[in-house]
């Protein structure tokens, strides 16, 4: 199977991409998640070795967070992902973003609808610490998850 996102009627799949190509700052392993166990999704704008990134966080009924790797962008398979959600593009909702609120400071819903653009994380020590060693961690989706915003 390629790399990146497949979505079927039951359960979306991401197979990941080789950490040669995407480097370890981005690498995200693989994962399959039934469609209806999906709370939320969220964007997260990362600096990745001072390129600005995003990763995409699918979010499950138990509070696991999925992460996906901006090497998706323009690729049917995040097409067919963001038309199965009747999501807005991911890439123009990454426009929305500045070079420094890539350091960890936000993670914004995208679904449910009912949610859009509010935090997923409450804004406390946590996610003060995160934002501390976020250029180091890229990857690092430390803090409390706002439950009044995820469902």
């Amino acid at each position: 199977m390629t790399s990146g996102i497949h979505i079927t009627k039951s359960e979306l799949e991401f197979q990941e991409f080789p950490a040669k190509e995407i480097g370890l700052a981005k690498f995200c392993k693989s994962f399959k998640i039934k469609l209806d166990e999906i709370k939320s999704i969220a964007i997260s704008p990362r600096l990745a070795l001072d390129d600005e990134s995003i990763f995409i966080l699918i979010i499950d009924k138990s509070n696991r967070i999925y992460p996906i790797p901006d090497h998706v962008m323009r690729t049917k398979g995040l097409s067919d992902f963001e038309e199965y959600f009747e999501l807005n593009s991911i890439s123009d909702e990454w426009q929305k973003f500045e070079y420094d609120d890539h350091y960890g400071k936000f993670d914004k819903i995208i679904y449910p609808k009912e949610k859009y653009w509010k935090d997923l994380f409450k804004n406390n020590w946590k996610l003060t610490i995160r934002r501390l060693y976020s250029w180091a961690q890229p990857k690092s989706f430390y803090g409390t998850l706002n439950k009044e915003n995820i469902g």
